[in-house]
């Protein structure tokens, strides 16, 4: 298990700090969660914050049988829905988006959230995606996507470092391996898990796994793959930048505010 914050309360320092900021959670993995307290929690936020809070949801590792566990997280999400409907006068349900990684759980999640969440995947995968919920999908409903991007103020090469070593950490769970199969990128991830020369010497990142990801990209290279995505029928892209432990906050801000101004 891979040990980090807990995302409701980063949501929640975020909300108290500003008034006019959304501030979303992430994905969670709902069925590790009290029903009643989470909807609780939620309800705290939501009248604390006016309304400001987008949750997130998904499964987590799937398990040995991943069809039941992706009916018992859609029969949560339904639960807790119903619940917030009996929320006080002026504190709304939050947006809802899902995490479907592969088309079967876009299809079923499609009619029960606000929006789908795709992450570390091509345009052509979350093409895909677009192509076949959209039978199935509200008009209203928002397709978002994680856009990972990875920088460092020590150079490209160690950008991308840090950009091929995400990948084997999300190649080590099943599910993003089954994606990475399915989008085309698994064949090239696996040539830097057997051989680790990479780590020290010459970089050749596959152009496969650059639809997917960037490392310290120029604005206009930044602009033109965001650009793939919204062509792909993504309507909320949502770059996520990645820096090395360590790394300056004076590098982070100046990277953040390039990246603003990029898009």
């Amino acid at each position: 298990m891979r040990i980090g914050y807990e995302s409701l309360e980063i949501a929640s320092s975020i909300l108290t700090l500003t008034t006019r900021v959304v501030a979303g959670s992430g994905v969670i993995r709902l069925l590790e969660h009290d029903p009643l307290l989470l909807t609780r929690r939620i309800l705290t936020l939501q009248a604390l914050s006016s309304n400001r809070l987008i949750l997130g949801v998904g499964t987590g590792s799937p398990g040995p049988r991943p069809g039941k566990t992706v009916s018992s997280m859609l029969q949560r999400l339904d639960e807790l829905k119903k619940t917030s409907q009996r929320f006080p006068q002026g504190v709304n349900p939050p947006i809802v988006y899902v995490a479907a990684l592969r088309l079967g759980i876009a299809k079923r999640a499609a009619g029960k959230a606000d929006g789908l969440l795709l992450n570390f995947c091509s345009p052509e995968h979350a093409a895909k995606i677009v192509a076949g919920v959209m039978s199935e999908r509200d008009p209203g409903i928002d397709l978002a996507c994680y856009l990972k991007i990875f920088y460092s103020s020590q150079g490209d090469e160690s950008a991308q470092r840090l950009m091929l070593q995400e990948f084997l950490n999300y190649d080590s769970t099943p599910q993003y391996h089954e994606l990475f199969e399915q989008d085309g990128t698994a064949n090239a991830i696996s040539l830097f898990r057997s051989n680790e020369e990479w780590k020290n010497g010459f970089l050749d990142v596959p152009k496969e796994l650059l639809r997917v990801s960037l490392a310290n990209p120029r604005s206009d290279e930044l602009a033109r793959y965001v650009n793939t995505f919204r062509q792909a029928g993504v309507t909320l892209p949502i770059i996520y930048p990645y820096f090395p432990s360590g790394e300056e906050s004076k590098f982070k801000v100046e990277t953040v505010n390039a990246i603003l101004k990029s898009l």
